[in-house]
C-alpha cells in the first residue's frame, strides 16, 4: 500500500524509468505547450458531424474499433482503442510515441462499425474521436479486457474483473452557480511500451475557457488499477474557484434515501458515501446523497492522506438483478506531496438515473491561482472492489433514516462493523459520542449488537427547532478510545 512518502518516490522514480518518449517529447514538452497554449484567447473545439446528434449515445457506442485499424498490434500487451466521435463529447486527438518518433493516428469514418450504431457507412465527419479505451490481459485466462478509459472530461480504470464505475476528472472550476465546469481532454500521447512491459505512460492536454492543463499518467494493472498523476496547471483570466484532482460518482436512492427517482427500483448508485482520511490520522464518512437542488459541502482538511468515493454496499439484493453497481471498484486518491492548505469539497446534485455523475468531489486549495502563474502537483489514484484500499479499523456500511412519529422528530440507524468492534473485550459493549448541530437536541440513543453484519448498530432520535439543514456526528469508542470512523451527515430541512 502506498503512503505519501512513498508515492513522492515512486513518482520521481518513474520520471527516469518510463522516458520512453525520447528527445522529441516528454512532460516538459507538454507543459511549455500547454503554458503557451493559456496565454492565448481560448479556441472552443470544433463541433462534430450534425448526424450524430441524431443518435442515442447508448446507440453511438456501439460503433467500435474495426480490429484490424487498431494503431497497435491486438496482440500487444497494452491495446488502445480509439472511441468513435459524439454529439456530446469533444473531439481529441491520438498519437503514438515509438522509437521512430510521434504517429499521429487521425480519424477516419470507415474506422468504425457505423452501422452497429444506426448510421449508414462511411460514416459521419469528424475532427477526432471521442478519447479512447485500453485493453490489458486478464490475469484469470489472458483474454483481453478493460483496463481503463479516457472520454470527454473524464477518466477511469478498473480493478481485475470488475466493470467500469466512478471517474476522475481531469481538473474542474466551480463556477458561480455552484457547478463544476471541467476541463475536457483534446490530445493524448500515448508511450508504446517495450515488450512485456506491466505499465504504460500517457500524456494528456485538457483545455478549457479558464485554464490549459497538461498531464503525465503512468497506468498500472492490478487487483487495484493504479494511476500515478503528475499535473501542471496554467489559467487564464477570469478563472474560476480551483477544483483540484476530482473525483465524479453516481448517487441516485440508496438505503437512507430510497426511491424518490427511481420508485420501482431499489439502490441506484455506483458510490454511496466519501471516506476521508486526515493529516492527523483520523477518518470520516459521508454517506451521499440526491438532493432536490444542488449542495455543496466543504470539509477543512488541509493535506489530507487520501479521500474516496466508495462503493461500500456489495450485497446484490440491494440492487436490480442485472445491474453492475455491487462489483462497481472504490476510487480512493493519494495525495502525493504537501497540497498546502485548503479544504475538500463535495458537491451533489439532483439526478434521474445511474448516467449522471451528479457526485463530486475534489480538493479546493485556498492560494487560488492568478493568470500567468502555473501550479503543480501529483497524485495517485486506486481503483479496486477489494478491500486492499486504505481503510479505518470500523466503518460504517449502512446509514437509515425516517420520521419518530408526527411531531417532527427524526430518527437514524447506523450500521458499525470492522475489527476494532470484533476485538472487544467480552460482555463489552461501545459508547456512543453524537453531535447535533444548532438547532436540534437529542432526544433518545442506543448501540445494540447486530448479528446480521457482526457489528453494532446505533439508533438515535433528536427534535428540530430550525428548518435549515442540521449537522450530525457520531462515532463508536470504548474506554474513551475511538473505534470507528466519524460518520457525518446532513440532516436536511423537512
Amino acid at each position: 500500500m502506498l503512503n505519501r512518502r512513498g508515492l513522492a518516490l515512486l513518482l520521481a522514480s518513474l520520471s527516469g524509468a518510463l522516458g520512453a518518449a525520447g528527445k522529441d517529447f516528454d512532460f516538459d514538452t507538454l507543459k511549455a505547450r500547454a503554458r503557451q497554449q493559456a496565454a492565448a484567447a481560448y479556441s472552443p473545439p470544433p463541433q462534430v458531424d450534425a448526424a450524430l446528434a441524431q443518435i442515442d449515445p447508448a446507440r453511438q457506442a456501439a460503433a467500435l474499433l474495426k480490429p484490424r485499424y487498431a494503431p497497435w498490434s491486438m496482440a500487444s500487451r497494452f491495446v488502445p482503442l480509439p472511441l468513435a466521435p459524439r454529439a456530446d463529447c469533444a473531439p481529441t486527438l491520438f498519437n503514438s510515441i515509438q522509437a521512430s518518433g510521434i504517429e499521429r493516428f487521425d480519424y477516419r469514418p470507415e474506422l468504425f462499425d457505423w452501422p452497429a450504431a444506426g448510421l449508414p457507412a462511411p460514416g459521419p465527419a469528424a475532427t477526432g474521436f471521442c478519447g479512447f479505451r485500453l485493453l490489458y490481459p486478464s490475469p484469470s485466462d489472458g483474454e483481453r479486457e478493460d483496463l481503463a478509459q479516457f472520454q470527454g472530461d473524464a477518466w477511469q480504470l478498473v480493478g481485475s474483473g470488475s466493470p467500469f464505475g466512478a471517474a476522475a476528472l481531469a481538473v474542474g472550476v466551480i463556477d458561480e452557480d455552484g457547478r463544476v465546469q471541467a476541463a475536457p481532454f483534446r490530445e493524448f500521447w500515448l508511450v508504446r511500451p517495450a515488450a512485456g512491459a506491466r505499465q504504460l505512460r500517457l500524456y494528456a492536454l485538457a483545455d478549457a475557457p479558464a485554464l490549459t492543463a497538461a498531464f503525465q499518467v503512468d497506468l498500472v494493472p492490478g487487483v487495484a488499477g493504479r494511476a500515478d498523476v503528475q499535473v501542471a496547471l496554467y489559467p487564464r483570466d477570469g478563472a474560476g474557484k480551483l477544483l483540484l484532482a476530482p473525483l465524479a460518482g453516481s448517487f441516485v436512492q440508496g438505503e437512507h434515501r430510497p426511491g424518490r427517482a427511481l420508485p420501482l427500483q431499489a439502490e441506484v448508485h455506483n458510490v454511496d458515501g466519501l471516506a476521508i482520511h486526515t493529516a492527523a490520522g483520523g477518518w470520516l464518512w459521508r454517506p451521499l446523497d440526491n438532493p432536490p437542488q444542488r449542495s455543496a459541502y466543504s470539509f477543512l482538511v488541509n493535506t489530507p492522506r487520501g479521500f474516496g468515493l466508495l462503493q461500500r454496499d456489495r450485497d446484490a439484493g440491494h440492487y436490480e438483478p442485472d445491474a453492475p453497481h455491487p462489483r462497481q471498484p472504490d476510487v480512493w486518491l493519494l495525495p502525493g506531496a504537501d497540497w498546502g492548505a485548503g479544504q475538500l469539497r463535495l458537491l451533489e446534485a439532483p439526478a434521474g438515473n445511474a448516467d449522471e455523475r451528479n457526485v463530486q468531489v475534489g480538493f479546493v486549495p485556498d492560494q487560488q491561482l492568478a493568470p500567468g502563474a502555473g501550479m503543480e502537483f501529483g497524485y495517485s489514484v486506486q481503483w479496486s472492489t477489494e478491500p486492499s484500499l486504505p481503510r479505518p479499523d470500523g466503518w460504517v456500511i449502512a446509514t437509515r433514516s425516517g420520521a419518530a412519529g408526527s411531531d417532527g422528530r427524526r430518527r437514524y440507524a447506523v450500521d458499525f462493523v470492522g475489527p476494532a468492534l470484533r476485538g472487544l473485550p467480552p460482555g463489552a459493549a461501545p459508547v456512543a459520542v453524537i453531535d447535533i448541530g444548532r438547532g436540534g437536541g437529542l432526544q433518545r440513543q442506543q448501540v445494540v449488537a447486530n448479528p446480521h453484519t457482526g457489528g453494532w448498530r446505533l439508533l438515535f432520535e433528536f427534535d428540530r427547532a430550525t428548518d435549515a439543514p442540521l449537522q450530525l456526528r457520531a462515532y463508536l469508542q470504548h474506554a474513551d478510545q475511538p473505534l470507528t470512523e466519524t460518520w457525518d451527515y446532513v440532516d436536511p430541512p423537512r
